[in-house]
């Protein structure tokens, strides 16, 4: 029973990320929180906003930030698929330090963190490296709102 609930919450993140459509849409910016959870402010080509939480963010990494950003596509990484590449990119490793990738590999994975990488056309290259998602309309500052 433990193993569905564990991929329903995979193919529940995969289908959040799917849903989106965001390819030729916007990413507007992010707002970093004390309690390590992290806002991403997006926009679909139609101008239909949205805001994706992301909790429990153990690293993030954002460079090439822009105005204008424009989203090629969102790459969602279960812990279960994690690879050497994705906590290199998320945390910003050289190939030399193949160890502390390997090691920090494990410790995602024994925490069951995912990764989300927003690839662009033009603009903010960006890593994430969290435990949970979720996506709400419109863009929202706090979770009062």
């Amino acid at each position: 029973m433990f193993s569905e609930i564990i991929l329903d919450m995979i193919a529940s993140h995969e289908n959040i990320i799917a849903s989106l459509d965001l390819h030729d849409g916007s990413f507007d910016g992010l707002l970093i929180s004390e309690d390590k959870s992290v806002r991403l402010f997006v926009r679909r080509e139609t101008g239909e906003r949205s805001t994706i939480v992301l909790e429990h963010v153990e690293v993030l990494s954002v460079a090439n930030f822009r105005q204008g950003n424009i989203i090629f596509d969102f790459v969602f990484v279960d812990s279960s698929k994690l690879t050497h590449a994705s906590i290199e990119r998320v945390y910003q490793l050289s190939e030399a330090e193949l160890d502390l990738a390997q090691r920090m590999l494990v410790k995602a994975k024994e925490r069951c963190l995912s990764v989300l990488e927003i690839n662009p056309s033009y603009g903010a290259e960006c890593s994430f490296l969290f435990k949970t998602i979720a996506v709400v309309p419109d863009y929202v500052l706090s979770a009062s709102k």
